[in-house]
């Protein structure tokens, strides 16, 4: 038999063996290639008005860190699978094949896999490219009809980025068999990891762990002011290193302690298992720490996502308080406009301010605005119960005053303390709060504006020019189209050409922030992908622990113990390799997701349990799966 015709069969006899493998190779090369289709197909095209150059920006930077991700995947899956094939490729030695040709033999078997992932993940990404696309839109609450295309660049970078990193791994495992002497063949799947460390060094290691973990907790606990970024980024790298550590010291430590305890160890014929699970922990702690860093990972990115959705439908909401809004340097009259408006809509409400605007040498601010200015508590006050906006605040004293906010998607700087003052003129005010209610609607983003009391309102008012705003909101908001020719005749300029008199119009869906919408659809496909790829890893590691574990059980069964028994032991094992990381996972997000709330100005409490949630219920699915593919492959 040729070599070739050798490395089919053996392919196609172990095809169940590396079924999850070549699944989580196929959605990871699915996922890619619809990343790059956004990119190079025309089907996109119709987002040109939604910044597509911002969306392609998005998109790339997604493809580079899945890229990453995928490298290391596929090294980790490279490794399991040469680990699996070690003893099998061993034994070819004493049937007269040298090491080049047993090298040879696995690479072609190497490139059986590699094909079909690739295959099958360019097919099915082709085939559903489409669909794709359109719950990618969906997501994003982006109405516009997206049409089939196909185009090879996505097809090419796909393949060359696959073929790049799988091959290179594959010339890795290569160069391994080539050098492996025949007793590392044979005994290669069970190798350990490290060495047996003393006692002391145990309990540094621990020491070291809980340590850096702690910072890294603290740290991302404490993301407020400038110093945020700084401190989520130190808090990133910690918490991999305490993880890391954990995994290496205390939870080895704890299971060997449970071991040594007879009467919890002889109970429930728990000795069956632990005892296993003990060395396992210790043996491949490397890998539960990349998956628990991989599930942290993949909760935060799916929080960012949920949280970004919400400040955009806060930002949303806050410039839609108002339809339109009229902005004057001369006072006109709001009544006859909101009967002009009338004509062609119903009005729901409108209200009217009188503002005065400071010269920006006025405001004594840590803050570069390009305009400034007061309004007085009465005016907010009437103004608010015409909108039906909540005003809690009792009259101001001449020393206070409200700063009114706007909302944005996320911020690095602190939040504003009660005890804050801010200088007007000559004078010092005490900053009695920070308010993000629209009252002022869309200008409130673009200006800094301070509700003062009705006399403080009075003296300011030789510091500037007054202005003068009409708000006005429709009961029917789309229907704006018909009152613009009334809205625009309006306007006036004077002779210098600098508008008198201005309309401000509210969008029903900004197409300029289509790209946001877009990122935060694109965090949850990258969602899905970690889970399932941490749950993967846990797979074949478990798929290669059963080829181990095989003669042992076989040994069990025959000294008579019952296969009910045996099932259950090989289901218990399984069980904390899965959810151990997955305890770590929902500790260390709790604060990962606190971090990210501070800086996305959010309360994602509720965000991080449902996250975690969906986490449990993708990874007790695969674990399911795992316990029935172990059982099968234990138990004939």
């Amino acid at each position: 038999m040729s070599l070739f015709k050798l490395s089919f069969s053996n392919f196609k006899r172990s095809v169940r063996n590396y079924g999850m493998l070549i699944v989580s190779l196929a959605f990871s090369v699915f996922i890619f290639f619809n990343f790059q289709n956004v990119l190079y197909s025309d089907s996109m095209d119709v987002l040109m008005d939604y910044k597509k150059d911002y969306i392609d920006m998005i998109v790339k930077a997604a493809s580079v860190v899945f890229a990453v991700f995928l490298f290391f995947f596929i090294w980790y899956a490279s490794n399991v699978f040469l680990n699996q094939r070690k003893k099998e490729i061993g034994i070819y030695i004493f049937m007269g094949l040298d090491n080049q040709r047993i090298g040879k033999m696995y690479v072609l078997e190497a490139v059986f896999i590699g094909l079909v992932s690739l295959v099958s993940g360019i097919v099915t990404g082709v085939l559903f490219s489409k669909l794709f696309q359109m719950l990618l839109l969906k997501l994003s609450d982006i109405s516009v009809d997206v049409k089939f295309s196909f185009s090879l660049s996505p097809v090419l970078v796909t393949a060359a980025m696959f073929g790049g990193v799988y091959g290179l791994m594959t010339l890795k495992s290569y160069h391994t068999l080539a050098t492996s002497s025949v007793l590392n063949l044979l005994s290669g799947a069970k190798q350990k990891e490290i060495r047996p460390e003393k006692g002391i060094l145990t309990f540094l290691r621990i020491l070291a762990g809980l340590g850096i973990l702690g910072a890294g907790y603290y740290l991302a606990w404490d993301t407020n002011g400038m110093q945020a970024l700084n401190n989520a980024l130190a808090a990133v790298i910690l918490v991999i290193a305490g993880v890391y550590l954990l995994f290496s010291g205390l939870i080895p430590a704890l299971l060997r302690k449970l071991t040594g305890n007879k009467k919890y160890l002889y109970k429930k014929e728990r000795n069956l298992w632990v005892n296993s699970l003990a060395f396992r922990m210790k043996k491949n702690y490397r890998t539960y720490a990349m998956v628990t860093v991989l599930m942290i990972c993949s909760v935060t990115v799916l929080a960012f996502s949920i949280a970004m959705k919400q400040r955009y439908e806060k930002i949303h909401a806050f410039d839609r308080v108002y339809t339109c809004q009229v902005v004057s340097t001369q006072p006109k009259d709001g009544e006859e406009i909101a009967r002009g408006i009338q004509q062609e809509n119903e009005l729901e409400c409108w209200n009217t301010y009188e503002l005065v605007i400071l010269d920006s040498k006025t405001m004594h601010s840590k803050y570069n605005q390009t305009m400034y200015g007061v309004v007085s508590y009465s005016q907010v006050k009437s103004a608010a119960k015409a909108a039906g906006l909540s005003f809690p605040y009792k009259e101001l004293k001449d020393t206070q005053v409200i700063n009114l906010d706007h909302e944005i998607l996320m911020s690095l700087a602190g939040s504003s303390v009660g005890d804050e003052k801010q200088q007007i003129g000559e004078k010092m005010y005490e900053v009695l709060a920070v308010d993000k209610t629209p009252y002022l609607g869309a200008l409130q983003s673009s200006a800094d504006i301070y509700v003062v009391s009705d006399k403080t309102f009075e003296e300011l008012e030789g510091l500037g020019v007054k202005s003068y705003l009409y708000n006005y909101r429709l009961k029917n908001p789309e229907n704006i189209e018909a009152s613009k020719a009334y809205l625009q005749s309006l306007v006036t300029q004077d002779e210098n050409g600098q508008y008198t008199t201005g309309v401000n119009y509210s969008q029903a869906q900004s197409k300029q922030d289509g790209w946001i919408r877009i990122m935060y659809s694109l965090c949850q496909f990258m969602f899905v992908t970690l889970v399932l790829a941490a749950g993967s890893i846990i797979f074949l590691k478990t798929g290669n622990e059963v080829y181990e574990d095989k003669e042992r059980y076989r040994v069990l069964e025959k000294m008579g113990i019952q296969t009910k028994v045996l099932k259950k032991s090989v289901r218990n094992e399984i069980c904390f390799t899965y959810y151990c990381p997955f305890v770590l996972m929902v500790v260390t997000s709790w604060f990962s997701i606190h971090a990210l709330g501070n800086v996305m100005k959010e309360e994602l409490l509720l965000v991080n349990l449902w996250s975690a949630g969906i986490v449990l219920v993708l990874f007790s699915g695969i674990c399911l799966l795992s316990v029935r593919t172990a059982r099968k492959r234990l138990f004939l």
